[in-house]
């Protein structure tokens, strides 16, 4: 999901993106943009770097917009299956001011084992459906701006 949100992002010139992701800086990168790419452990079922040095050099930036995926969003919040993930994405969204999640409609209504971040965290979700009252009620109550794709 965030390959395909980077790939759009790199029709635009004089950004500078901090990811973990090797795909995503290969794809900004190649357009000419300022790229850091955060290190760590390399994991190659997910092609992203993890771990202590990773949360590390995250402390090092300060962002203007974090731009994730999660694994599961619920009334309780955004969740991960990943542990290794769940900790990069808490490190990323305390640096940065704002919070864009961009998922499928797969991940709506679901429970992730690691919990990520609180619905209040949010400030846009960007969604290929609407997600369900109760889910929907929860999201206008935190303040989150709905935007479906």
């Amino acid at each position: 999901t965030t390959l395909f949100f980077a790939r759009e992002l790199a029709q635009h010139t004089r950004l500078t993106v901090i990811t973990n992701s090797l795909p995503i800086a290969g794809c900004i990168g190649e357009s000419g943009n300022r790229v850091f790419m955060i290190g760590g452990e390399y994991r190659p079922d997910s092609t992203q770097n993890v771990g202590t040095l990773a949360l590390e050099q995250i402390t090092r930036f300060n962002a203007e917009h974090a731009v994730i995926t999660i694994g599961a969003l619920n009334e309780d919040g955004a969740m991960d299956f990943s542990i290794e993930e769940a900790e990069v994405a808490r490190a990323m969204i305390a640096q940065a001011r704002q919070l864009t999640v961009i998922a499928d409609s797969s991940k709506l209504e679901r429970r992730g084992l690691f919990k990520v971040f609180p619905l209040e965290r949010i400030d846009r979700l960007v969604i290929d459906r609407q997600p369900g009252p109760q889910l929907l009620a929860a999201l206008e109550k935190a303040g989150v701006e709905v935007h479906l794709v």
